[in-house]
């Protein structure tokens, strides 16, 4: 629904942003995401280990950008995107959609590490793929899970084809989740990140750091 309203109102970019806040809330009250979950793995497509969810600011500048191309390739055919053209380049800078996407095109093919040129800018806004992904990858906590998989001995399509298939119930899937992000409310999670804690050692065996790799691997008490 929102898609055919990008090209009628003028949306403001903080418009967008607060409608994905909204709908991150509105997913943590439901309790189908855990709060403490890596933000930008949930806009990931699920066959690469995110949860599929549309980043709408991401749908926003793809389609401007799509609009304003359209209307750039083929206004010398049509007489009538020769007079929307017209039009377009009338209007302030807020209201055109052709300055709003020039805007957009320049902003993502900053020369910088992350964006090597206007395609791979564009290519990034459809589903928030590339850049969310080397967000989730970059963050120091959330993104260890996916930094460990060997590629060469391990299979991504096949780890993360419980995701594709969406068989779990949304609680249980938001849990996984927040498991391989090492966002669980373990004792070494409020202790080292948190600060709520100052004891980090298993609440059940004593011994060891209460981690989540320990909980489900390594904890005595839990093995027998």
């Amino acid at each position: 629904m929102l898609r055919y309203s990008f090209s009628i109102i003028n949306w403001r970019t903080e418009e967008i942003k607060k409608i994905d806040r909204k709908t991150r809330k509105m997913l943590t009250v439901y309790e189908t995401r855990q709060p403490k979950a890596d933000t930008d793995r949930l806009h990931v497509k699920r066959k690469e280990g995110g949860r599929g969810l549309v980043q709408i600011e991401a749908v926003y500048k793809a389609e401007i950008i799509n609009i304003a191309e359209y209307l750039n390739t083929n206004y010398k055919e049509d007489q009538f995107v020769n007079i929307v053209k017209s039009h377009e380049s009338t209007q302030p800078n807020i209201s055109s959609i052709i300055k709003t996407a020039a805007k957009i095109t320049e902003e993502l093919s900053q020369p910088n590490e992350k964006s090597d040129g206007k395609q791979d800018g564009i290519q990034q806004t459809e589903g928030g793929l590339g850049e969310c992904v080397k967000k989730w990858i970059n963050t120091v906590m959330h993104g260890q899970y996916i930094r460990n998989i060997d590629r060469q001995l391990i299979s991504e399509e096949d780890t993360s084809i419980w995701l594709s298939k969406g068989d779990l119930k949304a609680e249980t899937e938001s849990e996984i989740v927040a498991a391989q992000d090492q966002a669980l409310q373990t004792k070494y999670y409020a202790t080292k990140i948190l600060n709520t804690e100052t004891d980090r050692k298993c609440r059940l065996c004593q011994q060891f750091d209460e981690t989540r790799d320990h909980i489900i691997l390594a904890c005595p008490i839990l093995a027998k």
